[in-house]
């Protein structure tokens, strides 16, 4: 339990708003392919480690400047990500007929295990260190972080922003939109979903480069540093919404993050990740009893009518 003084609670703030920060941008991106095409990606993980082995790669073994590496990292992620929603998960959904969404969470789970072995194969089971960024300390409001703290936040903040401007001011955007609400209907106005889905899949992919290289900067880059990501990718996209707007369920990361910082001043930081998954389970609960009182009340007023 730590002491509880302006100062600590000052800089419990500062370390919830980066961790949520990266939830967030992990959860917008986990909530544009679950909302939008229904495939829960796991392989979503996968594709999180390896745009930090590939920067680190071109980075450290070819001798590339950073900035090149980190950019071509985040597009072989991006290409990644759309050949497998092309290539494995629709032709898959297509033959899987009723069972599609069972058929792709299996080729998915299989996706991630394959992967992760292939890296090791790869890369070996060591950790390597991405030191394209020179770490300094920086004083936010009187709050101790590090510089990559302050590219994360700004980085994730800005992606979001325009992914949330595209969805609202643009053609595109209100297209993705009318995929995500009923793909048949929206076939029917003239709007591709093979196509929609393949643009999610490249934007929620470079979100997940870009969170995954700034991670590997700060902390480092392993075989096994996507499965944490995509498990609260999921928890931040559930929580938030996989309909709701992106700025909506990047704040909801935010809360998670400050939620679980908040918390250490009474738990031990071993449990302070528990708490996360219990606001999930309370959620559940609730929406689980909001929905049987909600069908009981309709049930009710239908037998008056």
């Amino acid at each position: 339990m730590l002491a509880v003084t302006f100062d600590t609670v000052r800089q419990l703030f500062a370390s919830g708003i980066v961790n949520g920060a990266a939830y967030g941008i992990l959860g917008v991106a986990f909530a544009l392919i679950l909302g939008v095409t229904g495939r829960f990606h796991y392989a979503f993980g996968v594709l999180y480690t390896l745009a930090a082995f590939f920067a680190f790669t071109f980075f450290d073994r070819v001798g590339w400047p950073f900035l090149l590496s980190a950019v071509v990292g985040v597009l072989i992620t991006v290409v990644m990500g759309v050949g497998i929603e092309a290539f494995v998960y629709r032709p898959l959904a297509a033959r899987a007929g009723s069972n599609a969404l069972l058929a792709v969470f299996v080729a998915a789970l299989g996706l991630g295990i394959a992967g992760g072995n292939l890296i090791q194969i790869f890369w070996g089971a060591q950790t390597h260190s991405l030191l394209g960024v020179r770490i300094k300390p920086v004083s936010v409001l009187g709050a101790d972080i590090i510089n990559i703290d302050v590219y994360s936040v700004v980085g994730a903040v800005i992606l979001v922003s325009l992914l949330t401007a595209l969805l609202r001011f643009t053609g595109l955007g209100r297209a993705i939109k009318a995929t995500r609400s009923n793909p048949e209907m929206a076939l029917l106005i003239g709007v591709d979903p093979a196509r929609i889905y393949l643009v999610v899949f490249a934007v929620a992919s470079a979100f997940a480069g870009f969170a995954a290289i700034v991670a590997a900067l700060k902390y480092s880059v392993e075989p096994t540093m996507g499965f944490r990501p995509v498990v609260l990718a999921f928890v931040v996209a559930f929580l938030g919404g996989t309909a709701k707007s992106p700025a909506r369920v990047f704040l909801t990361g935010i809360t998670i993050g400050l939620v679980e910082t908040i918390s250490s001043i009474w738990l031990s930081v071993r449990w302070t990740q528990l708490v996360v998954f219990v606001i999930l389970v309370l959620y559940l609960i609730s929406f689980s009893i909001n929905r049987s009182l909600f069908t009981r009340l309709s049930a009710a007023f239908s037998g008056r009518a």
